[in-house]
Order: C-alpha cells, then structure tokens, then sequence
C-alpha cells in the first residue's frame, strides 16, 4: 500500500485516506472488541487462564484501533488518529495469535499427548511466540517508520510491514498442519484422559483452534495483498474490505474464543486429574496444601 509522506501530529497537507472513514462502523468495532476484552478478563480468572494476557491486550488494541478511525471520520488529514488506528490494526492481531500458539502446548501436556505433536512441547510455544513477537515488532516499527517524512522511509517500514505478515502467515500455515497433525494422532490413538472422560471436550477445542487460525490467516493474506497491491488498488481505496476481511474476522475470533475457551478444558482435566489422585488414595483433596 503506497502511502504518501505522512505526518505524525498536526495535519497533513493531503487526504490521508481515499474516502470518509465510517464514524459508525469505526464505533461499532470499539464496541464489539471492547466486549471481548471484557468477557475474557473476566473468564480469566475462574478458569485460571493467565495465558489469555495477551490475547486481551489485542482485543483492547483492536478497539483503540477502530476508535482511530472513528475519530478519522472528517478528520481525513489529522495524523495522530491516522496513525493510532494503523499502528494497532495491524499491531494486535500478532497478540490475538500469540495466545493461540500458547494453547497448543498446554492443550497437548494436559492431555498426555505430547508424544503426538511434530516439535516438542516444551519448544512448540516457545518457537511459536518468538516468531510472533518478531512478527508483531516488524508491523509495529514499520508503522511507526511510514509516519517519516522521509520517502525512503515510508517505503522501508512499508517493506518491513510486509515482511511481518509474511512470518506470520508461515507461522499460521505450519501452526494449523501442526493442529491436523495431532488432530489425526488423537483420534487413531485416544489417550488416557481422553478414554477416562469422553466428555472432555477435546475434539471441539483443536476445530476451534484451527478454526480461529484459518480466520487470522485470512486476514493476514488480506493484509498482505493490501499492502503489495498500491494505493490505487481496491482493496485500497474501499474502506468495506478492511470491515469484512479484517474486523469481522477478529471479532469473529474474540467470539469463538468465548463460546469454546479452552480454559474450561484445562479445568475440566484438572478436576478429574484430582479425583483420579482421591480413588486411587495417592494425594487427598484436603491434604492439599
């Protein structure tokens, strides 16, 4: 996406956008993400879900995101909310995927299944969120870099930006062959917690993860295409397409998330791990320190 120079404060001496950004729709998604920062800082903590940090943080930056660009709305030359919104747009998804990749391995080591997953768990988060703080650094300095007055500049951080949703889409495309992977292997060979308790509802948390994956990766491509595409390009110059293939599917992620967290999973197996200590006399509940 070929931007002109920009300015960091005050006003542009140019349009800074090829149309009116929607006040409307800008607060809706303010709305909407405000919501799903909510509802999961407060899921938090009863199912003791601390790795859902980030993940909220996105959600949060999402929504100051959309209120740049309602505040935008006959401020089409104004820097400062130009800049919000694309800094943390593009910025936050990289921490709505870092708790994705946080889930695989937790979701393997709580069901003994770390014998089926392609890296070893104890590297598979460990890989996965330094790639998407690389990622997230990348979107992050080259929107800052496109604030340059400085053309040489703007083309570098708009090379650097494509460069992060590059490593994120390689990231998200192995991350979903991994989740197949020990989709396939769980199903061929149940493990012991999944033969114990046959409600654990394993099956629908990796079609949510992969679920929520496919939609992150759709919106990189997105993103991506945007970017490489020109600013006379359509996805450029319409705002609808930010609206359909960037917000919609994140908030779409937000809201899987609460309709199957997986930290009702992790409960649920740390219930039955503490029962199965209670029958088998090994460990008492009120032994518990």
């Amino acid at each position: 996406m070929d931007n002109p120079r920009l300015i960091g404060r005050g006003l542009a001496p140019f349009d800074l956008y090829p149309y009116n950004p929607s006040k409307t729709a800008g607060w809706v998604f303010v709305v909407i993400f405000g919501i799903g920062a909510a509802v999961h800082f407060v899921l938090m903590f009863p199912l003791r879900a601390w790795f859902f940090i980030p993940f909220i943080l996105g959600c949060v930056g999402e929504a100051f995101g959309y209120y740049g660009r309602a505040w935008s709305h006959n401020n089409i030359r104004d820097g400062s909310p130009y800049l919000l919104q694309l800094m943390l747009i593009l910025g936050s998804a990289p921490l709505l995927a870092a708790t994705v990749y946080m889930t695989l391995g937790r979701f393997a080591r709580s069901l003994q299944a770390e014998k089926y997953t392609i890296m070893s768990v104890r590297w598979v988060t460990k890989i996965y969120v330094l790639i998407d703080i690389a990622s997230f650094g990348c979107q992050m300095a080259g929107s800052a870099m496109q604030a340059s007055s400085d053309p040489t500049g703007i083309k570098l951080g708009q090379h650097i930006v494509i460069g992060g949703l590059i490593v994120q889409l390689i990231a998200l495309g192995w991350f979903i062959f991994e989740n197949t992977i020990l989709h396939i292997r769980l199903t061929n060979g149940p493990t012991v917690i999944t033969l114990k308790d046959p409600s654990i509802p394993w099956r629908s948390t990796l079609w949510m993860l992969r679920g929520v994956s496919v939609l992150i990766f759709i919106r990189s491509v997105y993103r991506l295409i945007e970017f490489t595409s020109g600013s006379d390009s359509a996805l450029t110059k319409h705002e609808a397409f930010l609206y359909v293939f960037d917000a919609s599917l994140l908030s779409l992620v937000a809201f899987l998330f609460v309709v199957i967290h997986p930290g009702r999973l992790f409960r649920k197996i740390r219930i039955l791990t503490l029962h199965s200590l209670d029958e088998d006399g090994s460990m008492m509940l009120d032994e518990r320190p």
